[in-house]
Order: structure tokens, then C-alpha cells, then sequence
């Protein structure tokens, strides 16, 4: 019995265990990217730290309240004159010279109430409050990117999936025709109609296209792999893709000058450095502040009793005007160490400018290169194929060699791929500008030609 309920155990282990299969849509693979992806999630803390740290800088212009207890102990004469004052029940015998030198022990349980404000940092914690709305706008700008590039990031992965199956069909294709091609020869050579180098011709080229539908079962499942690391699918789930076709959406025609300057106004990661510059700087002023006069309002409640309790209560309000004369120079140390950092990204966001120019040049080229050379690929494909067609028609009436033709079908085959890299380049580059222009959106998923 006990055998029996280990074995049961066992396999239950293993059907829990089980990895499950999910079907996605490009929006789909997407959205679970957005929430999976470890630089989702990554760039999702920092937000959370942000938030943190902006509550904190604007929590310093709270007023502070406390409560405390204490209860003490002592035969010395001030303590003792001090604790009857404060109970309110000093008499002339407290004044003896025999009292007030030897009082006995005294007990006092004291009950403070206090509360401090302060009025006047000269401008600190105001500049700590903008310091963290800055680094909170940063973060968000930052996540905002992180969230593009994902993006970016499963397009181009989902379009190799499909490109990659698309390939692996014209692949099957290939094998299929030399196939039947070498099976055609065998038989002509042995009937004696043909000589025995087209045979091994024929032979040759079913090996060659064999080994290339071996690359291409491989890329698909490089493709798979691909897409389930940028998705950032666990171990657990086998990411699959619904057979959908690629469609062609033509580059559109639009000066470059107003895709540079649509990043400028754009890009998350411009915004992010502007506002840690920002931040730094303020933090700076903060820094400096700390040195001004400082302002706080204090109040004090307290009651005194040999025994826990609220009686004989006295009261003290006021306020505490201070200025710091020396500290060693470290808030002004500390200030410049700011503003070099705030130098140093002033200096990154003059690279940034410049390498944005690059990606969107380079984007910008790409996918029109990628059009051209798709319209060139497609016009080739027609072609071989009508070669293809005379070709056969010509060897069946004996007017060319076996080698001919399978020279036609292998350009057909090259004509067809270049048109599939074509494709992929179309529509890699085309997501590509929109994340160097920082426009990158879910919006724009169905103007990319995957279906979605």
C-alpha cells in the first residue's frame, strides 16, 4: 500500500510538471513580453524606487510628533527640588538646609508629548522634492524605453519565426523537385538516355537541398528560441506561433530630417537623462541649502507623576533658529560632486544626440534598401519562375540538358529566399525606426505587415 501511494505520488509529480503549450499573436507575445521580460520587470522596481524616493524627500516638510515615557531613579538635590516643581508640590520645608541637602530618593515618572516642524530649510527640502520629481519623471522615461525595446525586440523575433517557416516551405519545395529529379535520372540512366554524370548531377543536388532543409528546420527552432527569451517565457511554457501570413507594407516616404527631429522630441531615454541632469543639479542646490539658516517650530507637552498617570502637566512652545558655521566643507563638497555628475550628463545626452542621428539614419536606410531589394527579389521570383517553366517544357522535348534545369530551379530557390530576407529586413527596420524615434507603440503592431 505504502509502494502504491509513492507511485501515485510520483506521477502526480511528474503530470504537474508537465510544460504547457500556448498559441500567440504578435499582440499577444507583446503584451506577455511587457509583463515577463526581465527588463520589464527591472525597469518596473526602478519606478517603484523612484516613487519611494520622491515620498521621502516630500515627507521632510512634515511636521514630526512623538511620545515618550521615562521613569527615574536619584537622591540628587536638584532632581529632587526639581521633580517636587514639576509635581507642583513644593512647600517651605522643601527649603531647609536638612531637605535640600539631603532629599532621600526620589521617583518620577515623566509623559513627554513633542511635536517639531520645520518652517525654513533656506530652500533644502524644496530642492530635495524636485530632485525626486525629476528622478521619478526619469524612471518613468526609462521604463517607457525598456517597454520599446522589448517591443522591438519580440517584432523582429515573431517576423524571423514566420520568415524562418516560410523558408523551411520553400526548402521542402527544393527537396521535393530534386527528388523527383533524381529519381527521373536514375531511371533515364538506366534506360541509357542519359549519360551517367547527370545522374550523379541529379544525386548531388538532392544532397545539397537536403542539407539545406536541415539549416532550415534548424532556424525555426533558433527562431522558437529567440522569441521565448525576448517574450522572457519561463521553461515551463513552449511558446508556438498560428501560421499567418507576412504581408508587404511599403516604407513610407517621409524626409529623414522629421524623423530625426520626431526622436529628438521623442525618445524616452533623452528624456531620462534630461531629467537626471536635472535631478543632480537640484540635489546640488539641496546640498548648498543645507548650510543656510534653518527654522523649526517646536512644541512640548510633559506631565510629571510618581505614578504612571497624566497629572501636573507643563507645556513649552517655541521655535529654533540655527546655522551651520563650519562642517568640514562637506555640504559644499558634497554640492560639487553633484554638479560634475550633472556635467557628466550633459556630456551623455551631446553622445546620445549624436548616436540617435545614427540609429534613425541607419533604420531610415535600411528599410528602404530592404524595399528596394524586396521589389527586386519579387520581380527575380517571377522571372525564375517563367524560366523554370521554359526550362522544363525544353527538356521534356530533349532541347537541353538535366543540368539546366536544375540550375533554373536553384534560381528560382535563391530568388525566393532573397525575397524572404527582403521581407524580414522590411519589417525589422521599419520596427526599428519607430524605436529609434521613440514612437514605437502597440498601436503600430498592424502597420508592420505581420499579421496580428
Amino acid at each position: 500500500m505504502k509502494s502504491l501511494g509513492m507511485a501515485l505520488g510520483i506521477a502526480l509529480g511528474l503530470a504537474g510538471g508537465q510544460a504547457s503549450a500556448r498559441s500567440f499573436t504578435l499582440s499577444q507575445a507583446v503584451d506577455f513580453a511587457l509583463t515577463h521580460n526581465s527588463m520589464a520587470r527591472v525597469a518596473q522596481a526602478k519606478r517603484g524606487t523612484a516613487r519611494a524616493a520622491f515620498k521621502l524627500a516630500d515627507d521632510q516638510g512634515i511636521p514630526q510628533a512623538s511620545v515618550s515615557y521615562g521613569y527615574l531613579f536619584s537622591n540628587n538635590p536638584l532632581e529632587a527640588l526639581s521633580a517636587e516643581l514639576e509635581r507642583r508640590q513644593v512647600g517651605a520645608a522643601a527649603f531647609t538646609p536638612s531637605t535640600l541637602n539631603h532629599p532621600g530618593i526620589t521617583k518620577l515618572g515623566t509623559t513627554t508629548l513633542s511635536l517639531s516642524w520645520p518652517i525654513y530649510s533656506g530652500g533644502a527640502i524644496e530642492a530635495g522634492v524636485r530632485a525626486g520629481r525629476y528622478a521619478r519623471q526619469a524612471a518613468r522615461s526609462d521604463a517607457l524605453r525598456a517597454r520599446q525595446a522589448i517591443m522591438a525586440q519580440v517584432i523582429q523575433s515573431y517576423e524571423g519565426v514566420l520568415v524562418a517557416r516560410q523558408a523551411l516551405a520553400v526548402a521542402q519545395k527544393a527537396v521535393a523537385a530534386a527528388r523527383q529529379h533524381a529519381r527521373t535520372a536514375r531511371y533515364l540512366y538506366s534506360r541509357g538516355r542519359i549519360v551517367r554524370s547527370d545522374a550523379l548531377t541529379a544525386s548531388v543536388n538532392l544532397g545539397a537541398n537536403k542539407g539545406m532543409l536541415a539549416e532550415a528546420r534548424g532556424n525555426v527552432r533558433i527562431a522558437m528560441d529567440n522569441l521565448s527569451a525576448a517574450m522572457g517565457a519561463p521553461a515551463a511554457l513552449t511558446v508556438k506561433v498560428p501560421d499567418v501570413t507576412l504581408e508587404v507594407v511599403a516604407a513610407p516616404d517621409q524626409d529623414i530630417a522629421r524623423y530625426y527631429q520626431r526622436a529628438l522630441t521623442h525618445r524616452p531615454d533623452l528624456k531620462t537623462l534630461y531629467a537626471l541632469a536635472a535631478a543632480a543639479r537640484a540635489r546640488a542646490q539641496a546640498a548648498r541649502d543645507r548650510s543656510s539658516v534653518q527654522v523649526r517650530l517646536m512644541a512640548q507637552t510633559q506631565w510629571f507623576s510618581e505614578t504612571p498617570g497624566l497629572r501636573h502637566n507643563a507645556w513649552t512652545v517655541g521655535a529654533v533658529i540655527s546655522k551651520s558655521l563650519y562642517d568640514g566643507h562637506r555640504n559644499r563638497d558634497h554640492a560639487a560632486v553633484l554638479e560634475e555628475r550633472a556635467a557628466e550628463l550633459d556630456a551623455q545626452l551631446a553622445g546620445l544626440r549624436a548616436r540617435i542621428h545614427d540609429e534613425v539614419l541607419r533604420a531610415y536606410e535600411n528599410m528602404h534598401i530592404a524595399m528596394t531589394r524586396y521589389r527586386i527579389a519579387d520581380t527575380n521570383v517571377a522571372r525564375a519562375r517563367q524560366a523554370v517553366a521554359v526550362t522544363q517544357v525544353r527538356y521534356g522535348e530533349g532541347r537541353t540538358i538535366l543540368l539546366d534545369l536544375l540550375n533554373a530551379e536553384h534560381g528560382l530557390v535563391q530568388a525566393r529566399e532573397a525575397r524572404l530576407a527582403a521581407l524580414y529586413a522590411l519589417v525589422a527596420n521599419r520596427a526599428a525606426l519607430a524605436e529609434a524615434c521613440g514612437t514605437l507603440t502597440r498601436r503600430m503592431l498592424t502597420t508592420l505587415g505581420v499579421a496580428s
